[in-house]
């Protein structure tokens, strides 16, 4: 069992993810931003408070083929925290088996 600190990942307070026929969209209160490519599949596995490890763990066990999927969860968290659809808790300390 290992003991990490790392922030852990949410939707915004403000913030829904809608899924429509044309793809996911991310509601904001003052716009609608189109969530496109594995965007969605992202912000879902972040709902509820997930850590960077666990996501981009999550996401390569969908994507195998994919090696940059590490540095592609890395800009899209940043982008979605710069855009107000993601924000970062508190750091926490996770206990893993």
């Amino acid at each position: 069992m290992t003991e990490t600190t790392e922030p852990l990942f949410d939707l915004s307070r403000h913030a829904a993810l809608k899924t429509r026929a044309d793809g996911d969209v991310l509601v904001l209160p003052e716009r609608a931003i189109r969530i496109g490519g594995s965007g969605g599949e992202i912000l879902r596995i972040c709902e509820g408070g997930r850590g960077r490890d666990e996501i981009v763990a999550k996401m390569r066990e969908r994507y195998p083929e994919t090696p940059e999927i590490e540095t592609e969860v890395d800009r899209f968290l940043a982008e979605m925290i710069e855009l107000g659809g993601l924000a970062r808790l508190p750091l926490q300390a996770r206990t893993s088996e």
